[in-house]
């Protein structure tokens, strides 16, 4: 079997395995996981050497496969750890999530801002005869994510009595775990992490396939602004960017 084909053996064994599980009816403690694909906006990416600003701007990402685990709660009666919430807590659940994705930058041509003077170069390095170099620059994102939820169901019935199509949107915090290493200002510098908060927001649908199995089609929203620093030759070197990606997610869940 290739490497490429596990991922999706794998997934589908397992949902078929939670499938046969028994379930509550109105289940509310789940755990899933989610696969998607990650889309970042173009950044401008400012690298300060021995306090001398030079910008890149408007840097593409390439895109890259997102994926992660997901544990949430909904604020019902019923299932596992089922509480005497007031009625109108059905609408609203809690979820904490963990994603990872790759966040790399290929060599490309864009406009530089260094002391004011504006100049068409090369990301990452900036040589002085203008041509490529092959570099790149490879960085990964790891988010921790907790989010707020508010759903409504649509089309009862005795298995699902809440609506087994849940069109819902979420807002949370995150703690974004990132890394970049690269080749800046024509110096290897070797990889730094960055420790920063993350905002998230996302929309999606949910349908319940079985009274205990739910999948969900979802667009995520994620923003941080993570620093790297790095030494040449004894001397600090900086860069900053900001980091808006776009995710399409496709997850798969299991209710107790």
């Amino acid at each position: 079997m290739t490497r490429s084909r596990i991922p999706k053996s794998v997934g589908l064994a397992l949902l078929c395995i939670l499938a046969l599980l028994p379930g509550s009816s109105d289940a509310r403690l789940w755990i899933g996981a989610q696969i998607g694909a990650n889309f970042a906006a173009n950044t401008d990416v400012d690298v300060n050497e021995g306090g001398t600003l030079t910008t890149f701007q408007s840097v593409k990402v390439e895109p890259s496969v997102i994926g992660g685990l997901t544990l949430g709660y909904d604020f019902v009666r019923e299932g596992f750890l089922g509480y005497n919430w007031p009625d109108w807590m059905k609408y609203f659940s809690f979820a904490t999530d963990f994603t990872f994705n790759r966040f790399d930058m290929r060599e490309q041509f864009v406009t530089t801002v260094r002391e004011g003077e504006v100049e068409m170069r090369f990301f990452p390095t900036r040589n002085s005869g203008d041509e490529p170099t092959g570099t790149r620059v490879e960085g990964t994102m790891a988010v921790w994510s907790l989010l707020f939820i508010g759903k409504y169901g649509f089309f009862p019935d005795s298995d699902v009595p809440f609506g087994r199509l849940q069109p819902y949107v979420a807002v949370g915090p995150g703690i974004m775990f990132s890394s970049l290493q690269g080749k800046f200002m024509g110096e290897n510098l070797g990889s730094d992490s960055s420790v920063d908060i993350a905002l998230i927001t996302e929309a999606g649908v949910r349908y319940m396939a079985l009274k205990n199995v739910s999948l969900d089609v979802a667009f995520r929203y994620r923003f941080g602004s993570p620093k790297y620093s790095y030494q040449v030759e004894g001397e600090p070197l900086t860069v900053k960017l900001d980091a808006n990606q776009f995710t399409a997610l496709f997850r798969a869940a299991y209710h107790f």
